[in-house]
């Protein structure tokens, strides 16, 4: 009895310590993946692109997709470490409570990578009709109604997350449209300013539209505080843990 008593005891020890080592392995990978504020940043700054102007919006999503990057690249290192981490039967629950947060921080990194890139191709296209002018030649006119075809034709809705891809199409389609009436216009094989106008019209509302349901599935993500909150609760028990036998 007195042997059984021992061994229970030091395994309880021995646990204990493995507890305490897979608390502090998973501190360290939080610490060194910390970045669930910077993605509530990125929220926010796509909610108020609409307010930018053309360049402001052009650079930002720039920056904005660099940041985007790394966390993608940081949440998929820190789900790797902590899934290789030793975690006894008590620390189970808070390996897979962690493994799951940093799986939807880049989830949704890689959402909101979608959108900004998309953002972004909708702009580099605005961007070269936005250069006609009044004092613009019909032959600088045609080049640029040409560029701005060419580089709409490369605008993806793919990249998107599912739920607002049909009103990224949307939007795509309505650009298209509007620029054929431009080159129409252009070309002077038509003379209509009439429909020109209403096709621009429509692209302002179908860009409009996707904001508004971009800014619709950001407002409906996960809010991951509440894991992220609950993580660092159990990882300060955890590390006061001295003996178990779980």
């Amino acid at each position: 009895m007195l042997a059984v008593a021992v061994a229970t005891f030091s395994y309880g020890i021995w646990n204990g310590k493995k507890i305490r080592v897979f608390a502090a392995e998973l501190s360290a990978a939080k610490n060194n993946h910390n970045f669930s504020s910077q993605v509530e940043e990125i929220e926010q700054s796509f909610k108020e692109s609409g307010q930018k102007d053309i360049a402001g919006i052009r650079d930002e999503a720039n920056q904005l997709k660099g940041q985007l990057d790394a966390i993608i690249r940081e949440s998929e290192a820190a789900k790797g470490e902590i899934e290789v981490a030793g975690a006894p039967k008590l620390a189970k629950p808070t390996k897979d409570l962690a493994v799951d947060y940093f799986s939807k921080v880049n989830r949704q990194a890689a959402d909101l990578k979608g959108m900004i890139g998309f953002m972004g191709q909708i702009i580099e296209v605005a961007a070269v009709f936005g250069k006609i002018g009044e004092s613009a030649s019909l032959e600088d006119m045609k080049g640029l109604i040409a560029k701005a075809k060419e580089k709409s034709s490369a605008v993806q809705a793919e990249i998107l997350p599912p739920d607002i891809r049909e009103s990224a199409k949307n939007l795509k389609d309505s650009m298209d449209t509007f620029l054929s009436k431009l080159e129409e216009v252009a070309s002077l094989a038509s003379q209509n300013t009439a429909q020109l106008d209403a096709a621009y019209a429509d692209f302002s509302r179908k860009e409009d539209e996707f904001f508004s349901a971009g800014k619709e599935y950001i407002d409906g993500m996960e809010n991951l505080d509440i894991m992220e909150e609950k993580i660092n609760s159990d990882i300060e028990r955890l590390g006061k843990v001295k003996f178990s036998l779980k």
